[in-house]
């Protein structure tokens, strides 16, 4: 277990890392989904065994022609089974030469279900937790901590 960092700090921090700008490409959509205070996260699966899950938010990639919104509805309606009414878009984040766009959304029920095709496990974890998986370098893309926060400091719980 590592030191923890303060939201504030990670939301300064994402602001020196997130670009977010008008007409970009979007490779990637992902999704902060928090429900009664938790955060779902997902095990994607590196395919490397051994080795412990990397943790990150649900998502995918855009469809040719596709618009992000569509695809993060798509992508949460295959990974998850999940029809989402509202999302805010939270920012754009950048991961090995890709445009990571990131939206969030407050459930009113939890998710069990995940299409084991897609994704290998789903938690639903405290921000102490995912701030833990971060500074135990588990979190898939790194950027995960920081869109939650920014997520809690648009819309506190």
């Amino acid at each position: 277990m590592g030191a923890n960092v303060s939201e504030s700090a990670l939301i300064s921090a994402a602001k020196d890392v997130r670009l977010t700008w008008g007409d970009v490409t979007v490779d990637r959509v992902r999704c902060v989904l928090r429900h009664r205070g938790k955060f779902l996260l997902a095990d994607h699966g590196s395919g490397r065994r051994r080795k412990p899950p990397k943790w990150g938010l649900p998502g995918g990639r855009l469809l040719a022609d596709e618009e992000p919104v569509a695809c993060l509805r798509r992508e949460l309606e295959e990974e998850l089974r999940l029809r989402v009414a509202t999302v805010v878009e939270l920012g754009d984040w950048w991961h090995r030469q890709e445009n990571y766009r990131v939206f969030g959304a407050e459930l009113s029920r939890g998710v069990r279900w995940f299409d084991g095709r897609e994704l290998k496990a789903i938690a639903w974890l405290t921000y102490a937790e995912v701030e833990e998986l971060a500074s135990d370098r588990l979190l898939h893309k790194g950027f995960e901590l920081e869109a939650i926060a920014e997520l809690r400091r648009r819309f506190p719980a």
